[in-house]
């Protein structure tokens, strides 16, 4: 018997993928990351998936993505996205004043070119947010079969400084365990405000998400 013919691309998966829920969900932490790009003019998203960090600010956000399927998709909604991948952006060099990369360095074959291109788009003074799994959960990692590799705080440390950065910083994700019912049950404010207390105030009883971290970088 013939298996049937099924559309595996990567525009494909992600359009065909996920729930309300989850996408209200996205739609937050695009909003919880987007705060950290105050005072930042122009900004790209690289591998933007489903667009939650984009549509933050579709006016200052250039999204880049690999898939025909996604650009065209999204593109219709008024997201400025642009064909292109982590290893060649597209962008002249010092083209933005902020990067943001979520859940995509895990996939790369390369990261230290994908690093190097954000080093180069990168202005002066600029500002980039790379958000990637770890190894605390390899089960859980290994659930997508596209991952490559999971990053500890040591490997992002040589990452960021074979890149050409000397500033930078390594925390974990918030804690937000349970958030999805929150949001669920009672609504976007209130799971912002317990992501906004779990990143001021948890954190400092180390209570963190283990699972995500997050390399801050400065040029």
């Amino acid at each position: 018997m013939e298996t049937p013919e099924r559309n595996t691309s990567y525009g494909d998966y992600i359009m065909r993928t996920g729930h309300e829920v989850l996408f209200r969900y996205e739609d937050l932490c695009g909003a919880f990351y987007y705060k950290r790009f105050r005072g930042c003019s122009k900004i790209v998203d690289i591998g933007p998936g489903r667009c939650w960090f984009a549509r933050q600010s579709p006016a200052t956000i250039i999204a880049i993505d690999n898939s025909p399927e996604l650009v065209q998709h999204f593109a219709l909604l008024g997201i400025d996205i642009r064909l292109g991948d982590a290893y060649d952006t597209g962008l002249q060099d010092e083209a933005v004043d902020g990067v943001f990369c979520c859940w995509l360095f895990e996939h790369l074959p390369n990261p230290l070119r994908a690093m190097k291109e954000i080093y180069r788009v990168l202005k002066p003074g600029g500002y980039a947010l790379v958000i990637v799994p770890t190894p605390h959960n390899m089960e859980a990692f290994y659930d997508d079969y596209t991952h490559v590799r999971p990053y500890t705080a040591v490997s992002l440390k040589q990452l960021a400084e074979d890149s050409g950065f000397n500033r930078h910083k390594i925390s974990h994700w918030p804690f937000a365990f349970g958030s999805m019912h929150v949001l669920r049950y009672f609504g976007e404010e209130l799971t912002l405000s317990y992501l906004n207390f779990s990143d001021h105030f948890l954190r400092k009883l180390g209570f963190v998400n283990r699972n995500q971290l997050l390399l801050e970088v400065w040029k």
